[in-house]
């Protein structure tokens, strides 16, 4: 029962998190923002379109993203399939996943490359790569919850458990820079969000 009480909540916050993934992405995608808040297309803004979409230049950008968001699917859907699974374990056993990450992380290369970013740590400020050697992956977290949130702990499972927190716990040293560079995202993330409403308030 107590596992159950722990998924359930767990499960539906996943859910949730997801659909508003979802529905961010879809006002990301949509013509609102680019339309200055109209909701319909007018004459002149079709007019615009059909303009645009005769440029070679726009024409060879969405080329592009088209063919990156091709490699993206495709690298994905292709090492995903039954018959390709199949075969990349008869061939290459337990690394099968690795593989499948790897050629992600270079279909991401590739992405990088198209665009110019170079190294993606490169964008990054030295304040944030600061805070990234004093800390790990976020996503660690996620790995103590598993190591941690079962009914029964074997001998075996705590000592795995035990020295793994001991070893994300003694890389984790942040710092008063650390901390006032995290409140200071977080303020700007919430001034982010704020702003729409103070807009329309005013």
């Amino acid at each position: 029962m107590a596992p159950a009480l722990v998924l359930v909540p767990a499960a539906f916050a996943s859910f949730i998190l997801a659909f508003g993934t979802g529905v961010e992405f879809v006002c990301f995608t949509s013509l609102q923002p680019l339309l200055g808040g109209s909701q319909k297309l007018d004459r002149d803004t079709r007019q615009e379109w059909l303009i645009a979409l005769q440029d070679p230049g726009i024409l060879a950008a969405l080329a592009w993203d088209l063919g990156l968001v091709l490699l993206f699917v495709g690298q994905h859907s292709l090492m995903a399939a039954d018959p390709v699974k199949t075969w990349m374990a008869q061939h290459f056993g337990v690394l099968q996943r690795s593989l499948y990450v790897a050629c992600t992380a270079l279909a991401l290369q590739v992405y990088y490359h198209v665009l110019g970013l170079g190294e993606p740590l490169a964008l990054k400020s030295p304040r944030a790569l600061r805070l990234f050697e004093h800390l790990r992956h976020p996503v660690c977290v996620e790995l103590l919850t598993v190591l941690w949130a079962v009914p029964r702990l074997g001998l075996d499972r705590i000592l795995l458990a035990a020295l793994f927190t001991l070893y994300l716990g003694l890389a984790h040293g942040l710092d008063q820079q650390d901390l006032h560079y995290l409140r200071a995202q977080l303020q700007r993330k919430l001034q982010l969000l704020a702003g729409p409403n103070i807009g329309d308030a005013e």
